[in-house]
């Protein structure tokens, strides 16, 4: 531009120093258009009688800069990570406690949390559907299996594990509609039935406790969810 290549600092320098010489010999001119303040005249002053020495002063440190802009990256890293755990089961399960795999006929959830020794509790659901009590418990030590059947012998199962290394579910995915979903703040797993010879089943990750539920029936999975989000702990 106009001649000048900026091509490095030394250009630059002697540019900049020749342009502030030629400013300091007009500031008197200027100085008679315009009433400055005593503060701006001696600003002015010593800007003029060591401009580059002024300039590298206000100049901010390289590692100052590299700073900034790690943290810039820092922050939009942590926003876009977050939104990918707030609106992805699947991430949020990467960085919790198990990870699901799909297979051609089943999907297989593992768990991978460390809870030796730890007690699953007596959890029930406070709904089910009328006419349905709780008929059977298997007490797995790991796991509870508890079923409840109404006077028709249509069956209701309740599996609930601990989140435990070693633990998970394998469930049927053929002739499903499987959808990733949130049941009040914990990840879950519709698997919903497309034909009446298959029952449908719920995963609800409850990982505030270290728990994982299943609900499985031949009743629509809306009653399903309904029953799984019932599910609390009996003193």
């Amino acid at each position: 531009m106009n001649g000048i290549e900026w091509t490095n600092d030394e250009k630059f320098d002697a540019f900049l120093r020749d342009g502030l010489l030629i400013a300091n010999q007009s500031s008197e001119t200027i100085a008679d258009v315009f009433d400055y303040s005593q503060k701006y005249k001696r600003w002015e002053q010593k800007l003029l009688g060591n401009p580059l020495r002024f300039a590298k002063r206000k100049r901010r440190p390289a590692y100052r800069r590299a700073l900034d802009v790690a943290a810039a990256v820092l922050i939009i890293l942590t926003v876009i990570f977050g939104s990918l755990i707030a609106i992805s089961p699947d991430v949020r399960a990467a960085v919790l406690s198990w990870f699901r795999e799909v297979f051609a006929t089943h999907d297989a959830i593992r768990f991978t949390q460390q809870q030796d020794g730890r007690e699953l509790g007596y959890w029930r659901p406070s709904y089910l559907p009328e006419g349905y009590v709780e008929t059977n418990e298997i007490d797995l030590f790991t796991q509870i299996i508890v079923d409840f059947e109404n006077d028709t012998g249509e069956r209701i199962t309740l599996i609930y594990k601990l989140l435990q290394e070693g633990m998970g579910f394998n469930i049927d995915n053929e002739d499903m509609e499987i959808i990733e979903t949130m049941i009040g703040t914990h990840v879950a797993y519709l698997y919903c039935a497309r034909i009446d010879t298959k029952q449908s089943t719920v995963i609800l990750m409850n990982e505030d406790v270290g728990i994982a539920f299943e609900v499985s029936s031949f009743d629509p999975y809306e009653t399903l969810v309904r029953i799984a989000e019932s599910i609390v702990l009996i003193e």
